[in-house]
């Protein structure tokens, strides 16, 4: 069976930061937000992790010849057709219950699962060739929609992350200007509302999906005050002592380069790096908008408490 561990979040909630801490671990595959991989890696030429244009990376070009005879022999556009009928919250009761779908949605369902059947098989048979124990493939895709995607997937067993940030943190992050070098554009920008609404509904969406199946809740704020609480939530989760934990020494981690597919630009950073919580909201946020996330919010972050 394929390990998947998925990183479950809203955007801008520190999960490329968490998904570098686990690949300092040999026993796991950093891949970066797959879910972006048609749309960002192959049509609009953006780099790996390792610096390179997504085509040109020698792992991720192996992959696309082991899983569909080369990246030419795939077609990307009718890829993101099927991401877009298929893969969007709006249809996660479909995504939950497929017997209740209707037969077009049924069938680019599982025209979609083919093709990313054969993507993550490729990806952990290429990696595993100098592994020295079991490998767990780190997909940061964040999505609820798309996690179900993959859970859904032949011999592969999903382990869900729920990372959940202080809804203040993600907000006053999603104001800010990101530049993504790798693209040479910003990163998406939300206001307050539609911050909030995104909060809510993607995590109410990760709780739902997570349900009865392989999850474990981790807060981002528990993470930066406690860098090792991490190794501990991970090594419960998978429950595979053969895996080996993330290498944390205190509040330091040393990042290696990763063949990352797409997600926040640190993706592409090396050498020691000081875990730090980032709690700039408390000064910096405006305070009618952190009164509104704070108001907003105020169920669900008791419940994620």
């Amino acid at each position: 069976m394929i390990k998947v561990f998925y990183l479950g979040a809203v955007g801008r909630s520190g999960t490329t930061l968490l998904e570098r801490a686990l690949a300092t671990s040999p026993s796991y595959v950093s891949l970066g937000e797959v879910v972006h991989l048609w749309e960002r890696g192959l049509l609009g030429g953006e780099s790996c992790g390792c610096g390179v244009p997504l085509t040109d990376c020698p792992f991720w070009r192996e992959v696309g010849e082991v899983a569909f005879g080369g990246w030419g022999e795939v077609d990307a556009n009718r890829v993101m057709a099927l991401r877009h009928a298929v893969d969007r919250n709006r249809y996660i009761p479909w995504l939950l219950v497929p017997r209740i779908a209707p037969r077009r949605f049924r069938a680019q369902r599982a025209e979609l699962l083919g093709i990313l059947s054969a993507l993550y098989g490729a990806v952990v048979g290429i990696a595993s060739r100098d592994a020295s124990g079991p490998l767990v493939l780190v997909d940061a895709s964040k999505h609820p929609s798309y996690y179900l995607l993959v859970r859904a997937l032949p011999l592969v067993d999903v382990y869900l992350l729920h990372v959940v940030r202080d809804p203040r943190g993600v907000a006053h992050s999603w104001s800010k200007v990101v530049t993504r070098p790798e693209a040479g554009d910003d990163m998406e920008r939300l206001g307050t509302l539609h911050s909030i609404g995104r909060w809510v509904s993607h995590n109410m969406a990760l709780s739902l999906a997570g349900v009865r199946h392989r999850r474990r809740l981790l807060r981002y704020e528990a993470f930066a005050a406690h860098p090792g609480h991490l190794a501990d939530v991970a090594s419960a989760l998978i429950a595979d002592p053969a895996v080996r934990p993330p290498l944390i020494e205190a509040r330091r981690i040393d990042l290696q380069i990763n063949h990352t597919v797409s997600g926040n630009p640190m993706r592409f950073a090396t050498g020691p790096v000081d875990i730090r919580a980032d709690a700039a909201w408390a000064t910096s946020m405006p305070k009618c908008s952190r009164l509104a996330v704070t108001l907003a919010t105020a169920p669900l972050r008791w419940w994620y408490r």
